[in-house]
């Protein structure tokens, strides 16, 4: 395996767990908490670390192989790819969600599509400057 893969995910999942951790503390925490308190038998009280972070470890993996297959090396071509394919990785998830539940909301999707773009864009944006520097 190409070492510009290892550092690049390394790179990103280090910043996965800032963002991450920052979105999901000022934003995310107090929805599910509401989510908890109006369906305590069906959300719990706190969020799966174990399966939160195997589904950050899927999207990073899948991120980072497509820099290098699609040859995104620039700032502005990271952030870009980066917002869409976070966007649509859990706009799948959200509407899924809202298709089977009366918990999710569509102003909690809007809410989260736009902290995935950002996110996405500044981990594309960091990705694309680690696949270009450690190629």
């Amino acid at each position: 395996m190409q070492k510009k893969y290892i550092i690049s995910f390394l790179v990103a999942f280090v910043l996965f767990m800032i963002l991450g951790g920052l979105f999901g503390t000022l934003i995310f925490l107090p929805t599910f908490e509401t989510w908890h308190e109006a369906f305590p038998a069906a959300v719990r009280e706190t969020p799966d670390v174990a399966s939160g972070f195997l589904v950050g470890i899927i999207q990073l993996v899948g991120f980072v192989y497509l820099f290098g297959r699609l040859n995104i090396d620039t700032f502005s071509e990271g952030a870009v790819f980066g917002a869409i394919y976070s966007v649509a990785v859990w706009l799948i998830v959200d509407l899924q969600m809202i298709s089977v539940t009366n918990i999710v909301s569509y102003e909690y999707v809007a809410i989260d599509a736009g902290l995935s773009a950002a996110m996405g864009a500044i981990m594309g944006a960091v990705i694309a400057w680690s696949m270009k520097r450690f190629a």
